[in-house]
């Protein structure tokens, strides 16, 4: 599979986006530094705001903005807005007031999570909003629409699948016969996983490690292109997947391990996080299972994306769309915001939004150790 979109839309625009942590190459962090740097590419002004920010990954902040203070954002200084982590809730109240009689951009709330707190979308903001919904997969969709029946329709909520940059696209010489080069991304290797790789690397295969406490840096597609295959879930699977490299869906949720014609799209359902069924391999097995799968693994990773949706791992896909629409977008006040501003229980559930946020984002900083 190819990106092949192609932005056709005249004219600049001022972007967006918010998340509520900004400091360690991980999943929700790495989201908004792409989607970011994708409206930064062409040539849009672009601010990143995030209640915590701090290197390593605030060090790859080029060609925008990187600002703190989400709480006192002024939504009507923007034409499209990227917000993770329900953070439009943390705007107090007179933040909303000032948004009346004002132009609203278009704005795209995001879950990344189907389980975790902070990827709740409030339904009653988006419907005063007249906000899109975004999903990284089709599970987390359909946990947005069960929490807010009435409010969002599932079939409204785009699944954008963590999709990856157009540089992951590039096509990748043919696979080696036998695998002699693995790269394993993840923040949280299993006990039997490391086992697994020291197995591995007495059988003579080079192991690459990229995550926490090894070697945490930003995953790159000459990385990708490198390895002969990738151990990983999540996002860095996408990456390996759009170049056509084989994977190893294995990590602290175990996991289906080769992804096959036959598994992939249940794995793009949950977002390849190893779930649901949560398979535990011990160490020996998953030597066995990744040495004698390789060859069969190898032969069908360049066409597993024909499996899932036309264009549907491209980022290019889901943001040119999104960027378009905002361009495009009929000029005129919130009026509609006005009429929600003016309703008592509105009002009532933007306060107890807010102090939920503020209640969120003081304990974020009190399990990880900020002051």
């Amino acid at each position: 599979m190819t990106s092949t979109f192609e932005d056709d839309v005249d004219g600049r625009i001022r972007a967006l986006v918010i998340t509520n942590q900004f400091r360690n190459f991980a999943g929700s962090e790495i989201v908004a530094l792409e989607v970011a740097e994708w409206f930064a590419a062409r040539g849009d002004a672009v601010t990143l705001a995030a209640n915590v920010s701090g290197p390593p990954i605030a060090n790859e902040v080029a060609g925008f903005t990187l600002t703190g203070g989400v709480e006192c954002l002024t939504l009507s200084d923007f034409d499209v807005v990227w917000c993770q982590h329900d953070l439009l809730s943390l705007l107090p109240l007179d933040a909303w007031r000032a948004l009346v009689d004002r132009r609203l951009p278009l704005v795209a709330l995001v879950s990344l999570s189907p389980f975790e707190p902070y990827e709740h979308v409030d339904g009653l903001i988006a419907e005063a909003l007249g906000a899109e919904v975004f999903a990284n997969s089709p599970e987390t969709a359909d946990e947005i629409a069960r929490r807010n029946p009435s409010k969002i329709d599932r079939a409204a909520i785009r699944v954008f699948h963590n999709a990856a940059p157009p540089s992951f696209f590039a096509p990748r010489p043919a696979p080696a016969k036998s695998l002699r080069r693995l790269l394993v991304v993840s923040n949280h290797v299993p006990p039997e996983l490391g086992e697994a790789l020291a197995l591995l690397a007495e059988r003579g295969v080079e192991i690459g490690r990229i995550g926490a406490g090894t070697n945490p840096h930003r995953v790159t597609p000459a990385e990708i292109a490198a390895a002969d295959a990738v151990i990983t879930i999540g996002k860095t699977a996408i990456y390996a997947l759009a170049s056509g490299t084989p994977v190893y869906s294995y990590d602290h949720f175990g996991g289906d391990g080769w992804l096959t014609e036959q598994n992939i799209g249940a794995n793009a359902e949950r977002n390849f996080s190893g779930r649901p069924a949560c398979r535990r391999l011990t160490a020996t097995a998953l030597l066995r299972e990744i040495m004698e799968g390789y060859a069969a693994a190898a032969m069908v990773a360049p066409t597993l994306t024909a499996r899932l949706p036309l264009n549907a791992l491209s980022l290019d896909h889901h943001l040119g769309a999104l960027r378009r629409r905002a361009m495009t977008r009929p000029p005129g006040a919130s009026w509609s915001l006005g009429w929600w501003m003016m309703q008592p229980a509105f009002r009532a559930h933007l306060e107890s939004a807010h102090w939920k946020s503020v209640a969120l984002r003081r304990a974020f900083a009190a399990a990880n150790s900020l002051s």
